[in-house]
């Protein structure tokens, strides 16, 4: 694994924390989730970042995760 792969993973890493930490603190009703609109921009911000991290690991790197 390359240095910039091992980053991205750590970013990934950091962002499902937060995701977790978010759940845990506004609780885990898909109501709530529909409704609160920071909730759901929370979770969903580090969804797509989580996304664009990933798009971007090496070609090297997704071929071991096979």
């Amino acid at each position: 694994m390359d240095k910039g792969d091992l980053e991205r993973i750590k970013h990934m890493k950091r962002y499902c924390e937060d995701i977790a930490a978010t759940v845990k603190r506004c609780g885990n009703s898909f109501e709530t989730f529909a409704s609160d609109t920071d909730f759901y921009n929370s979770i969903s911000m580090s969804i797509m970042q989580i996304g664009e991290l990933s798009g971007s690991l090496s070609e090297d790197f997704k071929a071991g995760l096979l």
